[in-house]
């Protein structure tokens, strides 16, 4: 099964293609912080789309918003994350798993409060070695392309629980 994992974000997404646990793409992508709102959330979709149209994903799997931020930027992410699930619910009939970020963290960690550099630790070493191969690093992405592997993993034993 192949599981599309989603760290959404308007400065770098990053994206895991899970197949069978093992990662077969990494990539993040990135907005103009010049553009609006609007258009830099048709920046992400499309960048979606097009690794869904050339690597069909059976699932999705995206991280929750965080409940306890507020201003413009907790918004604008609950805008982007609306628009996304809609338009792949209705154009791309695909599952989607929303997970809570906690539940990622406590994955990942072993606790639901750990920061971004504690989650990049805790990358297996042939997940991280990847991530270094294709040249991220904590500056252009690495923390996102890790989020977005956490996620997936959590999603995949989620569901794998709930199939029990």
């Amino acid at each position: 099964m192949k599981l599309l994992a989603i760290d959404q974000s308007f400065t770098s997404t990053g994206l895991v293609l899970l197949e069978d646990d093992v990662v077969t793409l990494a990539l993040k992508v990135t907005t103009d912080k010049n553009d609006d709102i609007y258009a830099r959330t048709w920046t992400v979709i499309k960048e979606i789309l097009t690794v869904i149209e050339q690597h069909r994903p059976d699932a999705i799997a995206l991280e929750g918003l965080a409940y306890g931020g507020t201003g413009n930027a907790t918004r604008d992410l609950a805008g982007l994350q609306f628009a996304l699930i809609t338009h792949l619910r209705y154009h791309h009939n695909l599952d989607i798993s929303i997970i809570a970020p906690t539940q990622v963290k406590r994955r990942a960690t072993g606790k639901g409060n750990a920061n971004k550099q504690q989650m990049v630790e805790a990358l297996p070493s042939e997940v991280r070695a990847l991530f270094d191969a294709i040249g991220v690093k904590k500056t252009t992405g690495l923390q996102d392309l890790s989020d977005a592997y956490w996620i997936g993993i959590t999603a995949r034993e989620l569901n794998d629980a709930l199939c029990k």
